[in-house]
């Protein structure tokens, strides 16, 4: 294995540990070239030489998933993947009637739960659809749903699409674009792999807001793996909101419950949500401590990395390239030169503090860095209920009991605090458009 590989694979018994090399920053398409090269050593090497079963572990971005899928798919009659926010594989492929597709295989007990069938009639947790000429796969915001239905409907989707000539296959690359997740990922990938000659999937982190970069991840072509297709794009505004404060104000949980609350939106499709924080917590975080804190926490140790000046140039040049109509990240809770480094990309700051002093601090930090700032919440964690104090030229009130076994997307200041982006990024279009 080489030392210098953006990505780790190993086989374990039946499992295959996957994950990002803590020590090195870098870009989608180089991580792809590595996990491809990876998967090469070990398929060739004899260590993947195929069977009933393959179970992943580990930490894995959508690009790499689909680079992981078409390597293994025709060695392994059933593919499953971890998912933390279950304790359970989820199966993502199937040829073997003991692994049904979407079905759970317990991490403890190794006991296979199916996916009950789902009525036509309820709406999808996936979507997938044509957008000019990019394929649209995206999980729906408007439905709750875990990993094992995300997949079971992901494959009724690419069935349905499959069957009604929507998905025929081509020699020219397949462009596919939208906030999917891992394990539907998967299921895409080992359905398309071998329909087109090019699979290429959009990387927001690349690029620059004029052009859309697609990350080549499965190739039967002169495309190798790894190789950057472009689409220009017409000019277009990008709010780009920090969200910052002091350690132990519960930033993580109103993190993820913006990022639920936005995907919710027909108004905001696009809206990205990220961290600015090495600090292992992924958008499973507060999910998988909700219900297994002791898991959350062991996971959330092995994926943790450090917070070092390198981390934070290659965290504001995967903001600064980021062409979202709208991207909401958080930081660090210190006021340091690393969190300098990123904030400095933000277009407009909203922060969370436990007093005056604090917001007086951060108040002080996004000033130096000319950051407007849109709101000001208190983080009242004993509290029973959230407070409105104003709602212009700045968005102040505070927010209750923040915990990360909660979900906070319907608390009355995350609402507000969307509204205001909504306003941000509409305003900010139609000023455009004049």
């Amino acid at each position: 294995m080489s030392e210098t590989s953006s990505y780790i694979i190993t086989l374990e018994g039946d499992i295959l540990q996957v994950g990002f090399n803590k020590e090195i920053s870098t870009t989608g398409d180089r991580i792809v070239r590595d996990a491809d090269a990876q998967l090469k050593t070990l398929i060739n090497s004899g260590q993947l030489n195929g069977g009933a079963l393959l179970k992943i572990h580990g930490k894995m971005s959508v690009l790499v998933s689909y680079t992981l899928a078409h390597a293994l798919i025709h060695l392994y009659a059933a593919i499953a993947v971890f998912d933390p926010r279950l304790s359970a594989y989820v199966v993502v492929k199937s040829d073997h009637p003991d692994y049904p597709i979407a079905s759970r295989i317990d991490a403890t007990t190794g006991k296979v739960t199916c996916q009950p069938e789902i009525e036509p009639s309820n709406p999808s947790s996936f979507l997938l659809h044509w957008k000019g000429d990019i394929l649209k796969a995206e999980l729906n915001g408007r439905v709750t749903a875990e990993g094992d239905r995300i997949v079971y409907d992901t494959h009724q989707q690419l069935q349905t699409l499959i069957e009604s000539g929507q998905l025929p296959g081509s020699s020219e690359p397949l462009l596919i674009n939208g906030r999917a997740s891992v394990l539907a990922s998967f299921a895409i990938a080992s359905r398309a792999a071998h329909l087109y000659s090019t699979i290429a999937v959009y990387d927001p982190k690349v690029g620059d807001p004029d052009i859309e970069q697609y990350t080549v991840v499965i190739s039967h072509s002169p495309h190798p793996i790894g190789d950057l297709l472009t689409l220009a794009l017409p000019p277009t505004p990008s709010i780009k909101v920090v969200l910052c404060g002091s350690p132990n104000t519960g930033k993580t949980c109103l993190h993820h419950g913006l990022k639920t609350a936005l995907h919710q939106l027909p108004e905001l499709p696009d809206a990205y949500v990220i961290s600015g924080c090495p600090d292992g917590e992924g958008s499973w975080f507060s999910e998988t401590a909700r219900r297994d804190p002791k898991l959350a926490r062991q996971l959330k140790n092995e994926y943790k990395s450090k917070f070092t000046p390198e981390f934070a140039a290659a965290k504001a040049s995967e903001i600064r390239a980021i062409a979202n109509p709208l991207l909401v990240f958080d930081v660090g809770g210190k006021i340091s030169p690393d969190n300098k480094t990123i904030m400095s990309e933000a277009t407009h700051a909203v922060i969370l503090a436990k007093n005056d002093a604090e917001v007086a601090q951060w108040q002080e930090f996004c000033e130096k860095l000319k950051l407007p700032i849109i709101a000001i919440l208190h983080s009242d964690y004993n509290g029973k209920s959230d407070r409105l104090e104003c709602e212009s030229p700045i968005l102040k009130g505070s927010i209750h009991h923040l915990d990360r076994k909660e979900d906070a997307s319907s608390r009355l200041m995350v609402q507000n605090l969307v509204r205001v982006l909504v306003n941000l990024v509409l305003s900010t279009a139609r000023a455009t458009a004049k």
